[in-house]
């Protein structure tokens, strides 16, 4: 019981950190959408913890973690598609960096013994904790880039969102329910519900 439970909790952490540190670099409030990104925080880790666990498919994790960073900023953020994908490759490669940093200078590069340990979650721990101040830092003194992310946003762009969502969730669903996870499925179709909710809300209120 105690490893799924660490894993959601330093992995959740985790997730939350690189969130606001890519929105912390484009100058995004990101603290405005704090309780929509735990919850897309929350799915993406349990998602990641099945498939670590019970497929072979773990290369898949980060990708789909990107996918639903990339859904987050485009329907909640109202970042246009292009940019959301832009801005949350960065972030997660970014907090990847400073993990890498932290696993080279602290842990001496060694890494055979970090997953399911206590040294994996401090690792986790410290580089959430870093990259939190770092967000922080740039936050508190404007630090990070501004652009015109309209000038990026696509015709019918609402309606494309809403069916890389669904297109998006139907594949990994398949992925789920050929691990026999039911379970994962009614959290990626309440993730899906999200999106989708802030997508059509956002058209609505355009047109």
């Amino acid at each position: 019981m105690w490893e799924p439970t660490r894993f959601l909790l330093f992995s959740t952490a985790e997730a939350m950190a690189a969130f606001f540190l890519m929105t912390a670099i484009f100058r995004l409030k990101g603290i405005d959408h704090a309780w929509q990104a735990l919850f897309v925080s929350l799915i993406m880790n349990l998602q990641s913890y099945m498939i670590r666990e019970e497929t072979s498919l773990s290369y898949l994790a980060p990708i789909v973690n990107i996918l639903l960073f990339t859904f987050l900023l485009a329907t909640v953020v109202k970042v246009p598609i292009l940019w959301s994908s832009i801005i949350s490759i960065a972030g997660v490669f970014l907090y990847g960096a400073v993990q890498a940093i932290l696993l080279v200078t602290v842990f001496k590069g060694d890494s055979t013994n970090l997953q399911n340990s206590s040294q994996g979650a401090l690792l986790q721990a410290l580089t959430s904790a870093l990259v939190f101040l770092l967000s922080w830092f740039l936050y508190r003194f404007r630090i990070g880039f501004t652009f015109d992310f309209e000038k990026l946003r696509m015709k019918w762009e609402h309606t494309i969102v809403a069916i890389l969502i669904v297109m998006s969730l139907a594949a990994a669903a398949f992925v789920m329910y050929a691990a026999d996870l039911g379970l994962i499925i009614i959290y990626f179709a309440l993730a899906a519900g999200m999106f989708l909710y802030y997508a059509l809300k956002k058209e609505r209120e355009e047109g």
